[in-house]
């Protein structure tokens, strides 16, 4: 993976990159290296994976981002994360809100636009690489014409993929990425008939329940089987 293009020889402090977050996290600090940017082995690089980022995961990094440089140099903190719930993230935008002068930060998400959008707006947004949504919008279309009992399958194999493990960052992203994908489907449905009462309801279910997404501790399984219901 090439991405020499994409980063400055000035580096921004934050960056959110939108792609796989293992294989561009590791690609980010090879590419460090390779410019001189960080030493091989450096205690001053961070890289850290997570399936689901947590609170407390957002308090150990910024207790590592408020110590300074060991080798007088820069510190780098590279996070890939398959999820991140809210209250990982306000603790990631207090870090971003205040940086140290010689820190710099990548975090790697499959989707930048479940971030906050203060987050968003204090980073330098990169999009797109080999991003690997895991649905698309025909397997959304598929799931609605469903009865809802087929629906309520589908929902059931989409958890087993992750071995009934709801606190699955890769779970939660999946789930995320179907409501997302119906939610474009139906506001295409609803553009073109505005006085549909039931298009408008379950616009808002889908917000609803996306935002419960981000709850720790919230029942996937749950959420989902509810919009198989509601669609």
């Amino acid at each position: 993976m090439n991405l020499s293009n994409l980063f400055p020889e000035n580096l921004y402090h934050s960056y959110v990159i939108e792609g796989n977050p293992e294989e561009v996290a590791y690609s980010i600090r090879l590419l460090l290296e390779e410019r001189g940017e960080v030493n091989k082995n450096s205690p001053d690089v961070m890289l850290s994976l997570f399936d689901s980022l947590n609170i407390e995961d957002s308090h150990n990094i910024k207790e590592w981002h408020m110590n300074l440089p060991i080798d007088g140099k820069k510190k780098v903190c590279i996070i890939g994360a398959k999820f991140i719930n809210r209250e990982a993230e306000q603790a990631l935008l207090k870090i971003i809100e205040e940086p140290l002068t010689s820190s710099h930060f990548f975090i790697v998400v499959p989707d930048s636009s479940l971030l906050l959008d203060t987050i968003l707006s204090r980073v330098h947004l990169i999009k797109n690489i080999k991003n690997d949504n895991t649905i698309d919008d025909k397997f959304a279309s598929d799931f609605i014409k469903l009865l809802p009992s087929a629906r309520i399958e589908k929902i059931a194999d989409i958890i087993k993929e992750f071995k009934d493990d709801e606190n699955s960052g890769g779970l939660r992203h999946k789930a995320t990425t179907l409501l997302n994908s119906l939610e474009r489907i139906i506001y295409e449905k609803w553009k073109k008939d505005l006085n549909n009462e039931n298009y408008k309801f379950i616009l808002n279910e889908l917000k609803n329940c996306r935002d419960y997404l981000s709850t720790p501790g919230a029942s996937v399984k749950m959420i989902l089987e509810h919009i198989a219901l509601v669609i």
